[in-house]
C-alpha cells in the first residue's frame, strides 16, 4: 500500500478496479481487510474504481501527537477531501461502515460540492439519550483493550454483531471466526490507536429533534443500508435518516446486525449498483399507470 502526501500528513491507501471506471469510490477508516466491502465494489458487475484510505491515526498514515481540535471526524473528512485533491478526483462516491460511515455524513455536510452520492453501511448517526461523545461500545471497547479484557471486548463485539436464531449453526460458526480476528485486531493495537476515540456524528445535537434538524440539511444522493439487528446503531436512526435526508433512500435488512460489511458484502455490492443507476438515470424507470387507473385517487 503506497502513501499519499496531503498537506500535513501522510495517508496509507490501496486502490481497487480500473482506471476507466464509471464511478470512482472513496472509503477511509482505522482499516480494511482487502477483501470485503467496500473493496468489492472494484469488482464485477459493479467494476467501480475503489480507493481505500487508512485514516490518520491508525497504520502507517500519520499519527498526530494529539487528537484534532475540530474532533476527528471531522478531522478524517477533511482528509478524504485533500485525498481527492491530490488524486485530481473531483466528485466522488463515498461510503463507510459504522465510524467510517461517520466520516461521510461530515462530508456531506462541510464538502457537498465534492460528493456524486454518499452510502453510510450501518452508519446513520447514533440516537440521542443524553451522551453525545460516543457511544457506550466504543467507550467500552477502549477501556477493555487498555484494560487488557479480551473477554469484554469479545461481549461487545458480539452484542454489535446482533443476536441469531438457534438454527442459524453456520452463520453461527461464520460470526466466531469473524469475530475472533476482530478481538485478535483489537488487542494488538498499539495503546495510541487504542485510545482514539472518534465519538458519534454531531455531537452538538443533543436530542433527536436537533439531530434531525442537522439531517435536514444534507443535499447529497444518501443511501443508508442497515440492519435490523443492529447493537449499536438502531433501525429507528436508519428512519429518521431516509424521513430528513432529502433525495435518500434507506434499505433495512431483518437478518443482519452491524457486521453487515463483513457478513453480506455482495448484497450490500448490489444495492449499492441499483442506487448508483438510479441516479444515473439508468435504473428501470417507474411503471406508469393506465390512463383509467390514473383516474382512480386523483384529487
Amino acid at each position: 500500500m503506497p502513501l499519499q502526501k496531503i498537506d500535513d500528513a501522510d495517508l496509507w491507501y490501496d486502490e481497487y478496479g480500473p482506471d476507466d471506471a464509471p464511478e470512482t469510490v472513496l472509503s477511509c477508516a482505522m482499516g480494511f481487510s482487502g477483501t470485503g466491502y467496500p473493496e468489492i465494489l472494484a469488482e464485477p458487475p459493479t467494476g467501480y474504481k475503489v480507493h481505500t484510505i487508512v485514516a490518520r491515526g491508525f497504520g502507517r498514515s500519520t499519527h498526530p501527537q494529539a487528537p484534532p481540535p475540530e474532533g476527528w471526524l471531522t478531522r478524517w473528512a477533511d482528509d478524504v477531501v485533500a485525498f481527492a485533491d491530490a488524486k485530481g478526483i473531483d466528485r466522488f462516491v463515498y461510503t463507510g461502515a459504522s465510524h467510517s460511515a461517520g466520516i461521510g455524513w461530515y462530508i456531506a455536510v462541510r464538502h457537498p460540492d465534492r460528493l456524486k452520492a454518499f452510502v453510510s453501511v450501518v452508519g446513520t448517526p447514533h440516537d440521542r439519550f443524553g451522551v453525545t461523545d460516543s457511544s457506550e461500545g466504543r467507550r467500552e471497547v477502549i477501556r477493555a483493550r487498555l484494560a487488557g479484557d479480551t473477554t469484554a471486548v469479545r461481549a461487545q463485539l458480539e452484542k454489535l454483531g446482533g443476536w441469531l436464531h438457534e438454527d442459524e449453526t453456520d452463520r453461527r460458526r461464520e460470526r466466531d471466526k469473524l469475530i475472533d480476528a476482530a478481538v485478535a485486531t483489537t488487542m494488538t493495537r498499539d495503546e495510541d490507536e487504542s485510545r482514539i476515540n472518534q465519538g458519534m456524528p454531531f455531537p452538538e445535537a443533543k436530542t433527536n429533534d436537533e439531530l434531525a434538524a442537522v439531517l435536514r440539511t444534507i443535499r447529497v444522493p444518501t443511501l443508508m443500508l442497515a440492519g435490523m439487528r443492529d447493537g449499536i446503531v438502531s433501525p429507528e436512526s436508519a428512519l429518521r435518516g431516509v424521513v430528513n435526508v432529502r433525495d435518500s433512500k434507506a434499505v433495512l435488512f431483518e437478518s443482519e446486525g452491524h457486521f453487515m460489511a463483513q457478513e453480506i458484502p455482495e448484497r450490500l455490492a448490489r444495492e449499492v449498483r441499483l442506487f448508483l443507476d438510479e441516479i444515473n438515470g439508468m435504473a428501470e424507470p417507474r411503471p406508469r399507470l393506465s390512463r383509467e387507473n390514473e383516474k382512480v385517487g386523483t384529487i
